[in-house]
């Protein structure tokens, strides 16, 4: 075994992991701003499987290169395939394709069947092509010139600790309590990936959703609401600024910087700029229950409760509260999960974290001293955990099946807060940071022929956003187009006491705020 094949087995190993590796070295870094802090044992469990697979792959390169004729030979069509599966697996969600049947199981057989027919028939043609492969596996390998020292500096650098959740000031809230929203309060509830047309336009046929019915009988509704961006960690930092965000970055200890639409420049995330900062200094009390981005971290100074879980978000595996050895197998145990179709680790997590944010928003709304409320919940987003048919959590349902999921999730939070102390004053808001993105699950194989079918294959854009005030008992659509991001300046005037007259400018279909109104 010479340098040349350890290059190349490297370079098979870094293709392997590759979204894995691509999202711990981006200069964005993101999986460590979405993570609970610090990261250290997640870099060492990659660079435990980087160096395994590595040694592996290149001791499978050695035997394989000592001939180029016989059966032996077939394994490279089988390597080619598998690397296939996952650099298709890594791109086509990144760079947001939406082909048609383009899935890396798709990309996996294409390449199969087309080395054996080289193989087959041209055996030349195929030793060219194994050829370029180990070409192609030598440049991969010559990356770990700067990708290994900087993964080894990152597992070696010292990070902040995120706070044990939840998190709570007690002695913040007394202080507000008495003189909070005036009396009244304020829930809003953010289904995420939720889409107005599949919810209600054009609801799959059987599919039942009585809670969100009931809601918006008894709402004012947005039918015709322009998104405010595509991704979660850019849309709701933009509902809390009232700006809207084309890009986010993180620096090394985990706190978000922001380039504004319009703005090439990057600047911190100001917590103190927040709608929740705004209601501190109106007297009112605030909790955040959340989901994916790290809402206790980047919120620090305006919240009197907070609880957040991170989510899969873009790893499928590893996991900060592990330890080096732990996310080192977690690859290996995912696999045969897969293979004696068990559910994934992306489904047990994806149903643990809604278990646990239910748990944690079902006390935040019983709780009256907070006044001011943020749930960000992780359905209908996929992978799906419910099947709506039986009723109960499995890890092979649909985007369909997770909005019945959704609609259970409703009545229940509406339920505890139909109960809460406050119901009677409270002003609810129902919405989603962005509608069902077809580009991003079309090309997976989550994707299924119920899901093609309920979408017509064509993508849209409208989220929902529906406001219940108190005492309202009708249905009022809003059927002029409006602005997702404006729902900024709905919440300021809310907090501000202002809210009536704000509804009665939008219920008269009004496309602009009146002057009267405007902060």
């Amino acid at each position: 075994m010479n340098l040349k094949t350890i290059v190349q087995g490297v370079g098979a190993a870094m293709l392997l992991m590759i979204s894995h590796l691509a999202a711990l070295v981006s200069p964005y870094h993101s999986v460590l701003y979405h993570s609970v802090l610090p990261m250290r044992s997640v870099v060492w469990g990659t660079l435990i499987d980087l160096a395994a697979g590595s040694l592996l792959a290149a001791l499978l390169f050695s035997y394989l290169q000592k001939s180029q004729t016989g059966l032996r030979t077939l394994v490279w069509a089988l390597i080619a395939a598998r690397l296939a599966h996952a650099i298709v697996g890594t791109l086509v969600p990144t760079l947001g394709w939406d082909i048609p049947r383009l899935t890396p199981s798709t990309a996996s057989v294409v390449t199969l069947v087309g080395a054996l027919t080289l193989w087959w028939l041209r055996p030349s043609a195929y030793r060219a092509a194994v050829h370029g492969l180990l070409v192609l596996l030598f440049l991969a390998g010559c990356t770990a010139v700067w990708m290994v020292p900087e993964l080894l500096y990152r597992g070696l650098q010292a990070q902040r600790t995120d706070a044990l959740v939840p998190v709570t000031h007690p002695a913040q809230a007394s202080d507000r309590r008495d003189s909070a929203g005036r009396g009244g309060r304020i829930v809003w509830l953010l289904f995420d990936e939720l889409s107005y047309d599949q919810t209600f336009d054009h609801r799959f046929p059987g599919l039942a959703m009585p809670s969100f019915d009931e809601f918006k009988s008894k709402s004012v509704v947005f039918s015709d609401l322009k998104p405010a961006g595509s991704a979660t960690d850019l849309v709701i930092p933009a509902f809390f600024l009232g700006k809207p965000v084309d890009n986010i970055r993180s620096g090394a200890d985990g706190e978000p910087m922001l380039q504004l639409a319009g703005s090439k420049q990057w600047q911190p995330f100001d917590a103190h700029a927040t709608l929740f900062s705004d209601a501190h200094r109106l007297g009112w009390t605030t909790g955040v229950v959340g989901w994916f981005n790290p809402y206790c971290r980047i919120l620090a100074g305006t919240l009197d409760y907070c609880f957040w879980r991170m989510g899969d978000g873009e790893f499928g595996g590893p996991l900060s509260t592990k330890s080096s050895l732990e996310n080192a197998i977690s690859p290996i145990q995912n696999m045969v999960w897969e293979l004696e179709r068990k559910p994934g680790f992306t489904q047990q997590v994806h149903a643990a974290d809604l278990a646990a944010i239910m748990q944690a928003a079902t006390a935040l709304i019983r709780d009256p001293s907070i006044s001011f409320v943020f749930i960000h919940l992780p359905v209908p987003h996929l992978p799906g955990i419910y099947d709506r048919k039986m009723g109960t959590m499995r890890a092979s349902g649909t985007y369909l099946d997770n909005l019945a999921l959704s609609d259970q999730v409703l009545g229940e939070l509406m339920s505890s807060l139909n109960a809460a102390t406050l119901a009677s004053k409270t002003t609810v808001i129902v919405c989603s940071d962005h509608s069902w993105r077809l580009a991003i699950w079309r090309p997976t194989a989550l994707w299924t022929k119920e899901e093609e079918e309920a979408s017509h294959g064509q993508f849209d854009p409208r989220p929902v956003l529906m406001i219940h005030y108190p005492g309202q008992q009708a249905e009022h659509d809003i059927t002029a187009p409006f602005e997702e991001i404006r729902i900024h300046q709905l919440l300021e005037h809310m907090l501000r006491g202002e809210e009536p007259e704000l509804a009665q400018s939008l219920l008269a279909g009004a496309a602009e705020l009146p002057a009267a109104a405007k902060p």
